[in-house]
């Protein structure tokens, strides 16, 4: 693979861009492994602690809501979630995690450790951990949030 055009690496957010395209692809490809796309992983780590309302997913999640009511379809069609009735409030549908999306979670996970070591190989321990935080502090604190979760 070819690095990115010597006259624009000067800017950051080019190289920042250049690099989250190419970790977007590969992460997409882990995620692909055990059949899934990156929002599907979304949604079952969101509720592998419990169920959520559907429309609390779509929030968190920065997910239109029809854009959801797909997801949620195809992760029911997979046997990985289900929508149960709201205990309170008839009008809400709650997302389950199914124990064969736990599976998958725990898959992506052991899959994604490997190809995070791979990509990250560049920078040592101390480096991997200030870019991590440097990007979680833009993530909570810059234009790009503050997003509801992260705190």
């Amino acid at each position: 693979m070819e690095g990115p055009p010597e006259e624009l690496i000067r800017w950051t957010g080019f190289l920042l861009n250049w690099v989250a395209a190419h970790a977007h692809e590969a992460y997409e490809q882990v995620v692909a492994q055990v059949g899934l796309k990156p929002q599907h992983l979304g949604v079952l780590i969101q509720i592998q602690q419990g169920p959520m309302i559907q429309a609390r997913l779509s929030d968190r999640l920065k997910v239109f809501k029809p854009v959801m009511v797909t997801l949620v379809n195809e992760l029911e069609a997979m046997g990985l979630a289900e929508r149960r009735p709201h205990a309170g409030d008839r009008r809400a549908v709650e997302v389950h995690i199914l124990p064969a999306g736990l599976d998958k979670v725990r898959e992506v996970e052991r899959l994604s450790d490997q190809a995070s070591a791979d990509f990250f190989s560049p920078l040592d321990s101390t480096e991997q951990q200030t870019l991590h935080g440097l990007l979680t502090k833009l993530a909570k604190d810059g234009p790009a949030g503050p997003w509801q979760g992260l705190r």
